[in-house]
């Protein structure tokens, strides 16, 4: 059996329908990233001139199914879109490790020590899963942070991780101390399924962005789609031979949308799904008093401000006739004159 030859064209056409996808992405950030993306994977595979028929098989059918990924999310699907702008800010997808491993190392950085101390500390430094060895301390922040949102459940967003270190047991199931291969390997599991279920933070350039398309201070308009060749035929008749020898067919049923339907993309419909990769994205700022990154998130719906900030000279007239408890002062009867 002869092996199947996929000819340059279907490369072509493939790779100049994803473009074409990327550039009517409703997303500035998703069509800079994907459009990046795309050209760099079909140009690492041209570079090394794959000849394994049944890798270019499986490539072929990666191409395709990230193509009907990008059109379901163009015509206004919302589980695609909205995976789409998870892969885009890095909430899932090779560009959520990418961040991941620019975040976190295999050891603390040590850059306030000199030249000569680092190197000390690296040469009694543990090796990475020995005995001594602890998980990075941003690392350790935060995964406890990301445990406090309670976002990331309600989204159905990613897993939970009970254990913000490893825990090692010191004993096996027969009572004998564990082996030291035994030992790596529960360290290696937890911290392999723990960067797997990391939230990183942006980049600034790009959390600036989000943030201004969410509080519409970065204008957007939906993008224009191209008019293909061919679309306005001239209408049927209905009078043709199906009808009259089988009669009215049976129209159109809502079995095509039980999994979603289209929506038309507006800038309400965006800003609703921008608010939900706000809420995966953790904030970071320095806390003074402990020395460590705080990592803050954002929540969907904020409740109304239950206090307000008064002036001294207009808290005594609004609080007037009030108590410290709460209660209205009664006024005391007069006493009658004699």
């Amino acid at each position: 059996m002869s092996a199947i030859q996929i000819p340059p064209e279907t490369w072509r056409h493939l790779l100049r329908s994803l473009l074409r996808e990327c550039s009517y992405l409703p997303d500035p950030v998703a069509r800079v990233t994907f459009h990046s993306q795309i050209l760099q994977r079909f140009r690492r595979y041209t570079q090394k001139k794959e000849t394994d028929q049944h890798r270019l098989l499986l490539l072929r059918k990666s191409a395709t199914q990230q193509l009907s990924l990008l059109k379901r999310a163009n015509e206004g699907y919302t589980k695609p879109l909205e995976k789409v702008l998870q892969q885009a800010y890095g909430r899932r997808g090779r560009r959520r490790q990418e961040l991941i491993q620019a975040l976190v190392t295999p050891a603390d950085a040590v850059d306030a020590l000199n030249a000569a101390d680092a190197q000390t500390v690296a040469q009694e430094a543990p090796e990475m899963f020995e005995d001594g060895w602890r998980p990075p301390s941003v690392m350790v922040d935060l995964l406890k942070a990301q445990n406090r949102n309670s976002m990331i459940t309600t989204l159905n967003a990613g897993y939970y991780t009970k254990q913000v270190e490893p825990v090692v047991p010191a004993e096996n199931i027969w009572g004998k101390p564990l082996a030291p291969s035994r030992r790596r390997n529960i360290r290696r599991k937890w911290y392999n399924q723990t960067l797997h279920n990391l939230f990183p933070p942006l980049p600034d350039s790009e959390l600036k962005v989000l943030e201004g398309l969410m509080s519409e201070t970065i204008p957007w308009a939906p993008p224009k789609r191209r008019k293909a060749v061919g679309t306005s035929p001239a209408p049927e008749s209905t009078l043709d031979a199906g009808f009259l020898t089988e009669g009215p067919q049976k129209g159109d049923t809502f079995e095509n949308y039980v999994d979603g339907r289209p929506h038309n993309i507006t800038r309400r419909l965006m800003q609703r799904l921008w608010k939900r990769i706000s809420c995966l994205v953790p904030r970071v700022n320095w806390d003074t008093r402990s020395g460590k990154p705080a990592f803050t998130w954002d929540v969907l719906y904020s409740g109304p401000k239950l206090t307000l900030k008064l002036d001294e000279s207009t808290a005594s007239e609004l609080f007037a006739g009030i108590d410290a408890n709460g209660r209205i002062i009664k006024e005391q009867p007069k006493e009658a004159s004699g």
